[in-house]
């Protein structure tokens, strides 16, 4: 059983504060930061971290996805297509976590694979934003698409429409990361679907809350039967979380589409350079 001192404690409220902001404004559920700090700096063991992320990530983001949906800026039924993805896929994610484990390779596995992930995901968020100032580029209406079973077009076409398979695709490797990894995939999942899928930026954003709720609720089910949760860390973590991502949240309609994608960037550049750090 993992006991925390005081200093840990706080510092571990803190931490959930700060990350609860940043799930609730970019609309990440904020395990891509906070499980690598368990681990690089309160040296809790990867599939603790992993597991007790995900159960405190299930209900901070149920809190944001309360206030997005107030907003208008949820879309059910895109979300509930990636969730046909995600789910089997958190529960793949989760076995090899367990395997890496039982391998006595998890720690040197997960630092390489936050940090790709990491790289991918600035990588994809660097080019939208070069394409968002070049053009002028303005997110497309989502009302102006259809969902269906073939690439969608331009927007230009008569005919656009979302690929479903696509965006089940999409989920089950979003899934995978969840389960793997702890993290809500939402640093990922949100430059996806705004750079490949043309969604707008504050759709998105609640979009991806819906999706992580209940994803992340299953996949610290999944953990807590794998013996990975910690319950006293979880509460630590959701008494800042909780707060962080109400504030966070109040702050998304106020950001244009470029400046949430300007401090998106800059947060994963600080995850980075945290991961190249310890490796």
């Amino acid at each position: 059983m993992i006991l925390f001192s005081l200093v840990s404690s706080i510092g571990i409220v803190i931490t959930g504060l700060v990350i609860g902001f940043l799930s609730g404004l970019f609309g990440v559920g904020g395990g891509f930061l906070m499980t690598p700090i368990l681990r690089l700096i309160f040296l809790i063991p990867y599939n603790i971290a992993v597991g007790s992320d995900l159960a405190a990530i299930a209900i901070t983001s149920f809190v944001g996805v309360l206030r997005h949906y107030k907003q208008s800026h949820v879309n059910f039924k895109i979300g509930l297509i990636l969730l046909v993805g995600i789910l089997p896929g958190v529960e793949i994610g989760a076995k090899i976590l367990v395997w890496l484990k039982d391998s006595g390779s998890i720690d040197v596995v997960l630092n390489f694979s936050f940090l790709t992930v990491f790289i991918i995901a600035l990588v994809i968020m660097v080019i939208e934003l070069i394409k968002w100032i070049k053009e002028n580029k303005t997110s497309c209406d989502l009302s102006s698409y259809k969902i269906g079973f073939h690439c969608f077009k331009k927007k230009q076409d008569v005919d656009n429409s979302i690929n479903v398979i696509l965006l089940i695709f999409t989920g089950l490797i979003i899934g995978i990361l969840q389960g793997m990894l702890g993290v809500g995939g939402g640093f990922l999942l949100i430059p996806v679907l705004v750079n490949f899928f043309c969604l707008p930026a504050r759709v998105v954003i609640g979009t991806c809350l819906f999706v992580i709720c209940p994803s992340s609720a299953y996949g610290a089910l999944t953990h807590i039967i794998k013996g990975n949760v910690n319950f006293i860390l979880v509460v630590l973590i959701l008494s800042g979380s909780i707060i962080g991502t109400t504030i966070g949240s109040t702050f998304t309609s106020k950001l244009k589409g470029k400046k949430i994608r300007f401090y998106f960037i800059f947060l994963i550049i600080i995850a980075i350079i945290m991961m190249l750090i310890k490796i």
